[in-house]
């Protein structure tokens, strides 16, 4: 059979060329036909559809763009600016609104939903919201400048108030007066920076407190104008605190209408996404509608691949050379490149326009990313190290907690604060924690929750107190920010109890000098009764007049309103006098050891009330123990120049709230054996009135130890021996200042009679003679000081003159020959003064 194919391999190959040639051109005009018909609608399709898909996206970007620049109508600060952005986003909506596609029939009836696809409604509600936005921008543009003014002026007011303070020349209960009017001033700058409702309520109580406080003092003109001034910016509408209210309630409304924005510019953007996935679900189903056609032609085209797969396959020889080395390169860089080798790179000869061109190109470009992201990753571990030393150095507790509570993380500080191991967890969240603490207490009363948001303190049972703040996170979770206020805390308790006490002394001794009046009288008549009325009762009279005046002593005592006769005494001296006599009070088992100082200590103090002082302190500590106990006495000075006697007992101790009422008069923890309440209130009385102070420290258990600080006395010359009482004339027209002075030359053995006025001391001049004159220049009439010493150097010539001055210059006092002391007076100016004139004291 001779065969039909040609015998030449070359021929072969073309006729199979030529054979599949035809077939290919067969079945191509076959299919061509309708895949033109299906590619010319699918064509027609795809561009209609992302056409319109593209433009909702687009108009939902430009909604999202609009509630970005929302915020920023805020921070503007010009009515015709704010009105400007205004418009600009108000216009924005109106072509989203306009530029909208319209439904059609790209979408199936089953997926379109008129409600859905509807943008008008969404785009009404944006800009109303605008439109709320911008109103509330003016008024708070308004409203801030007004607060900026304040502020200014609170500002100015502060200045003044502060160079008052600083002002030598002013006295302490009148610089009492301006640190009060100052600390009025900061509650309302406070109040101007708060940054809520409740900071400003509670600045605004601590002003009205410390404005009643305020008003019940007398206040001179410069005060008093100073007090209206701040009045005036704090009171109404205008004033600070409404006008900041009125500030963060608009900044509120803004809030609220930035919220609405940003509301409807996410439903914008679900109408795009509804949009694009209605589109895809209307491509898909022509596609399937499709499928028919296709895999029609998807046969026809196996049968001729089939024949063509003998020249398909000698082609592919060919092509796979080119095709596999190709992709083998760009393989092996892929690797590279993966494994860290930025250094990998392709041939640039091979520039081809197919796919392996752009295979090669396309590698190029995922290099030049992988650099990028590189560098992105070192800055952002750089932002990432500066974040975590700021967050391990910082003095307060941080945590993060997620919904549940639990801490994710947390800083040093915290477990500082909380006393934990800062490599162990807490192993619970952070509010479990506290309520199984010491916090427990108080974190139950507070209701403290994982959903807190705020401030709150809480209370351990060991008397340690935090200040605890949590913020929201967007995750709904929270950052909470702990702080130890103990100290804080415990200095402002201190604090109250010390006026508390003032204030307790104050009654007392007022209270004392009355009754003492009611029982002399008592007691003069008790006497002119006895040889008339009977004997007992008169006796009965007397007995309850001893004791009413025995009460009226302690009183005194307390109020630190006796009668001392301070003497020059030697601690170490007085103490070992005494130990023989204390000794004999203690109980069976309680020993006393006293440690004196190794150095003289010389105070200023009525030696008997001294001795009073130190037996009370000791026969409390005595009536602190039971049993066997040690009661120690220890004398020294501190480095501020002052004698310390430390009365130490290891005794029961007292609670917190027995040694905070312990100085109070007529408190007593012993009332059924007999205590009267006012061993330490007499104690406290007379080493205040001898110008000392008393510390108290004790725990339950542990004991209690007693400090008492006693100002050292002034060195004297050896050998001196008390002068006879010297008279001297105190004219000013001070109260305070004449009682000062008073007591100060009583002090250097001058007896003084004093005067408030010119014409008392001319009077006293005329009737007197006097060793020693002291006169203030400014007396708050026409006759001044200098005048006066100048009539004493014409009647008593041997008169020593001393003219005294509060006056910041001396430069301006015009003393003559008189000796100028300026104010304050102390006893060492006074001193000094006296010698200069050639006295002896």
């Amino acid at each position: 059979m001779i065969s039909l194919l040609p015998r030449s391999i070359r021929a072969r190959l073309w006729t199979a060329i030529a054979l599949l040639s035809l077939a290919v051109v067969g079945v191509s005009l076959m299919t061509w036909i309708g895949l033109q018909r299906v590619d010319q609608r699918m064509e027609a399709l795809h561009q209609q559809s992302l056409s319109r898909v593209a433009q909702a996206i687009d108009l939902s970007k430009r909604s999202s763009d609009l509630a970005t620049s929302a915020p920023y109508l805020l921070n503007q600060r010009s009515n015709f600016l704010i009105d400007q952005e205004g418009r600009k986003l108000i216009s924005v909506l109106q072509t989203v609104r306009q530029e909208w596609p319209a439904r059609d029939n790209t979408a199936s009836d089953h997926d379109a939903d008129p409600n859905q696809l509807s943008i008008a409604p969404i785009t009404i509600q944006m800009e109303s919201g605008i439109k709320d936005l911008v109103a509330a921008s003016k008024r708070l543009d308004v409203i801030q400048s007004d607060v900026r003014r304040v502020i200014a002026v609170l500002g100015n007011l502060r200045e003044q108030i502060v160079n008052a303070i600083e002002d030598p020349n002013v006295d302490n209960d009148q610089r009492l007066l301006w640190w009060t009017l100052q600390s009025m001033n900061a509650d309302a700058l406070n109040a101007a920076y708060a940054n809520n409702l409740i900071g400003v309520g509670e600045e605004q109580r601590q002003y009205q407190r410390q404005k009643r406080q305020l008003l019940s003092e007398d206040l001179n003109l410069q005060q008093q104008m100073l007090a209206d001034q701040l009045q005036a910016l704090v009171r109404g509408n205008t004033g600070i605190f409404e006008l900041r209210r009125i500030e963060l309630s608009i900044n509120l409304e803004a809030q609220n209408a930035l919220f609405r924005i940003r509301r409807d510019a996410n439903l914008v953007n679900e109408l795009a996404v509804e949009y694009a996935r209605q589109a895809e679900n209307f491509l898909s189903q022509q596609r399937l509608d499709s499928s028919s056609t296709i895999q029609f032609i998807k046969i026809t085209l196996a049968a001729v691949s089939l024949v063509s797969l003998i020249l398909a396959m000698s082609a592919a020889l060919f092509v796979s050379k080119y095709v596999a080395r190709s992709i083998s390169q760009v393989s092996d860089a892929m690797v590279r490149l993966a494994q860290g080798d930025r250094t990998s790179v392709l041939p640039r000869k091979l520039n081809n326009d197919d796919e392996i061109g752009d295979l090669f190109r396309s590698f190029r470009n995922f290099r030049a990313n992988a650099l990028r992201l590189d560098r992105s990753h070192i800055q952002l571990n750089q932002r990432n190290a500066l974040f975590e030393k700021v967050f391990a150095n910082i003095a307060y507790g941080i945590a993060i907690t997620d919904l549940t509570g639990k801490v994710t993380a947390s800083n040093p500080a915290m477990a500082r604060i909380l006393l934990q191991d800062p490599e162990t967890s807490l192993g619970k969240s952070l509010v479990d924690w506290f309520m199984d603490s010491k916090f427990r207490s108080s974190a139950t009363e507070s209701n403290l929750n994982i959903d807190l948001r705020g401030q709150i303190e809480l209370t351990a049972d060991d008397g340690q107190i935090l200040e605890l703040r949590a913020s929201r996170l967007p995750d709904d979770g929270r950052v909470w920010l702990l702080a130890d206020v103990t100290e804080s805390h415990n200095m402002s308790a201190r604090l109250a109890q010390i006026d508390r006490i003032e204030t307790l002394g104050k009654v007392a001794g007022d209270t004392a000098h009355d009754f003492a009046n009611i029982l002399s009288t008592i007691r003069t008549h008790a006497h002119l009764l006895k040889g008339e009325a009977s004997s007992n009762n008169v006796s009965a009279i007397e007995n309850a007049v001893e004791y009413g005046a025995s009460l009226t002593e302690r009183l005194l005592a307390f109020a630190r309103k006796q009668n001392l006769a301070p003497e020059k005494v030697e601690l170490n001296s007085l103490v070992e006098g005494m130990t023989d006599l204390i000794e004999i009070g203690l109980k069976d088992g309680v020993s006393l050891k006293v440690n004196k100082s190794d150095t003289p200590l010389h105070v200023l103090a009525d030696p008997g009330q001294l001795e009073s002082t130190l037996l009370n302190l000791v026969l409390n500590a005595n009536n602190a123990i039971e049993g066997k106990g040690l009661i120690e006495v220890s004398l020294g000075s501190n480095p501020f120049g002052e004698a310390s006697i430390i009365v130490q007992d290891d005794g029961f101790g007292m609670s917190n709230e027995i040694k905070t009422r312990s100085i109070e008069p007529f408190f007593s923890t012993r009332t059924a054996d007999g205590g009267t309440g006012l061993g330490l209130s007499i104690v406290y009385g007379f080493i205040k009135q001898s110008g000392g102070n008393l510390e108290i420290e004790s725990e339950v258990g542990k004991g209690t130890q007693v400090t008492v600080t006693l100002p050292m006395a002034l060195p004297t010359s050896a050998g001196r021996t008390p002068s006879k009482t010297k008279t001297a004339l105190v004219v000013d027209d001070d109260g305070k200042v004449r009682n000062v002075v008073a007591k100060i030359l009583k002090d250097l053995d001058y007896e003084a009679t004093l005067c408030s006025n010119p014409t008392e001391a001319f009077k006293n001049l005329d009737q007197n003679e006097y060793e020693l004159v002291v006169s203030d220049f400014d007396l708050g009439s026409d006759v001044n000081g200098y005048q006066i010493l100048e009539e004493v150097a014409q009647k008593i010539p041997d008169a020593h003159r001393m003219l005294i001055s509060g006056k910041s210059s001396l430069d301006q006092v015009n003393a003559g020959s008189n000796v100028l002391v300026q104010k304050p007076i102390t006893l060492e100016k006074l001193k000094t003064a006296l010698h200069q004139m050639g006295t002896n004291t």
